[in-house]
């Protein structure tokens, strides 16, 4: 295999940018789940970024959420509105995949394996995200640019934030189950850590 400059593989780049590329443009394909918080959408971008995972590891699926999530702001606009919103987007992939990617770092075969997987990393992306709206975002796009809740930030984490991510956190994991049930023996030939 051809090596670049920083040791990864060419075709290990090209792979990774096409699992972004294919992240980004599915991010643009979202659902509101909850009425009234119709902003917090549902996308299933995240599956690329852990079928990218499953092939290169931990760190590269934090590289393939990078790199969707910088496309899909280059691609969006320039403004601090959604740069805060991007950043938040990659605490929340983070969140979710790290933990998926630790607990099944060495077997991804076990159904039961699996579903700890994707329950861990639902409470990991709840608990990341409802503190960082609690503390961070949502005090800073309040301050920031105006915005008007109508209610406390503790009660728009706790019947807002937190059922939002318990959802889609389920959602993600299921298809994550069904599609690497199917892909499994080819992530699995095409391993690169």
């Amino acid at each position: 295999m051809e090596k670049s400059h920083s040791g990864l593989g060419v075709r290990a780049m090209v792979l990774m940018a096409l699992f972004a590329g294919i992240a980004t443009v599915l991010m643009f394909v979202s659902v509101p789940i909850l009425p009234y918080v119709s902003y917090m959408k549902l996308d299933i971008s995240d599956l690329f970024v852990l079928l990218g995972m499953g092939i290169f590891g931990p760190a590269g699926g934090v590289a393939i959420a990078a790199i969707k999530e910088l496309l899909y702001f280059i691609l969006t606009g320039f403004n601090l509105q959604n740069f805060i919103g991007i950043l938040t987007a990659f605490v929340a992939d983070v969140a979710f995949i790290l933990p998926i990617g630790w607990i099944l770092k060495r077997s991804t075969n076990s159904l039961q394996r699996q579903v700890v997987a994707v329950v861990v990393a639902t409470i990991s992306l709840t608990v990341i995200l409802s503190l960082a709206n609690w503390w961070v975002v949502t005090p800073l796009y309040l301050k920031l640019f105006g915005f008007s809740l109508g209610m406390p930030v503790k009660q728009l984490v706790l019947t807002g934030v937190v059922p939002f991510n318990l959802i889609k956190g389920i959602v993600l994991g299921v298809l994550f189950i069904l599609l690497n049930r199917r892909l499994g023996p080819w992530i699995e030939k095409h391993r690169l850590y």
